[in-house]
């Protein structure tokens, strides 16, 4: 009997559009099942409705992040520093990291062209799992390490 294994889902938050639709089309490619947002609102509002959710209206991120957690489980977070609208990247770990729960613990794979050592070093000290600079890194080599990441967190 063969055993079903479930898509492993990830959450691509991007804002360039033509960079998002390449790696969501990318990780389908390689079998992950795949959302996408290009701001921090947009996780939590706009992306779930296109992706057949509906819209949330939440009073607080806390109770968006319990919503998604019901709607279906993010298991790795591919994470641009520059986004759409007010808040970026650091933000939205921030809030993840906050609101404990297995959130606290979901793999967070930054990937941004801001070189800046403060910056990557406020990432790492939120316990990221890994910092890639855009232009040093190829797409399949990111996919790879996120691929390998999931499963040794699975066989443990």
């Amino acid at each position: 009997m063969k055993k079903i294994l479930k898509k492993k889902t990830i959450l691509v938050i991007e804002d360039e559009r033509a960079l998002l639709d390449v790696v969501n089309n990318r990780l389908v490619k390689k079998g992950f099942s795949v959302m996408t947002a290009r701001s921090v609102d947009e996780v939590f509002n706009a992306s779930l409705e296109e992706q057949g959710f509906g819209v949330i209206a939440a009073i607080s991120i806390k109770q968006a992040l319990e919503h998604l957690e019901d709607l279906e489980k993010i298991d790795a977070i591919w994470l641009d520093h520059n986004l759409l609208g007010k808040e970026n990247g650091i933000h939205f770990v921030k809030k993840l990291k906050a609101n404990g729960g297995r959130w606290k613990s979901i793999p967070i794979f930054v990937i941004s062209n801001t070189e800046k050592s403060d910056t990557i070093k406020s990432y790492i000290n939120l316990g990221i799992s890994k910092y890639y600079i855009k232009s040093n890194h190829k797409l399949d080599e990111v996919i790879k390490d996120i691929d390998t990441t999931l499963d040794k967190k699975i066989t443990r």
